[in-house]
């Protein structure tokens, strides 16, 4: 009996490995990134995973350039269609999250440059809903109400949502860092399909504010 069960504890232990491996060699995650490297395990973030290259000097870097966001549409995702204007509202709240968290200690510039860091940021596994609105949602009128976080919040569901952010020498294309960090709502919030804009933003200034205060540490040494 102690052999077959030492038998059936090393065979769980093996799938348990190869379904590890397979996460860490990038099978599982989107593509965003061109290739993924060696992460940990974040100790801030329960779940997080996260890599900074050592040979990185942050001294050196005193501006910001972000990429445009990419939305990356969840495989299973029923519906694969999001209109420009409901894309150009989900990016540009994040944008805008980054920035205040970033500002004015590290501007935000719009070309690379010797004292420049890169930042790619998508917001992956996201959920597409069939629009179900009438004529008027296609009028001017119509368009002014439903614009912006509003219009995005009824078509595009973060419930699962996924991030993945690349730091970058923005002149080399060097990679200095990468974080993944997957959002999940909660059940009750699911079973509303409500989107979860707010536990994204807050991810999202939670790493900025860390990026920061990272910045400002190598800084003053």
């Amino acid at each position: 009996m102690k052999t077959a069960r030492t038998i059936i504890i090393l065979v769980s232990l093996c799938f348990l490995l190869v379904g590890q491996g397979q996460a860490i060699s990038g099978e599982s995650y989107s593509g965003f990134l061109e290739n993924y490297p060696d992460f940990e395990q974040d100790k801030d973030r329960p779940g997080a995973l996260v890599y900074f290259n050592p040979e990185t000097d942050l001294k050196t870097y005193t501006k910001i350039l972000i990429d445009p966001i990419e939305i990356w549409y969840a495989p299973d995702s029923k519906y694969k269609g999001i209109k420009p204007d409901d894309l150009k509202a989900l990016a540009d709240t994040f944008r805008l999250a980054l920035i205040n968290a970033l500002e004015p200690e590290y501007p935000v510039v719009d070309k690379p440059g010797p004292d420049v860091l890169g930042i790619r940021l998508a917001i992956t596994n996201v959920y597409v809903k069939k629009k179900k609105r009438g004529l008027l949602g296609y009028t001017p009128v119509g368009l002014v109400v439903t614009t912006g976080r509003a219009l995005a919040g009824k078509n595009i569901s973060l419930t699962d949502a996924t991030i993945e952010i690349e730091v970058l020498d923005s002149q080399t294309n060097e990679r200095l860092g990468a974080l993944i960090d997957k959002q999940s709502a909660s059940p009750e919030k699911k079973k509303k399909d409500k989107t979860s804009w707010e536990e994204v933003e807050n991810t999202l200034k939670f790493y900025a504010e860390r990026f920061r205060a990272r910045m400002d540490a190598e800084r003053s040494q």
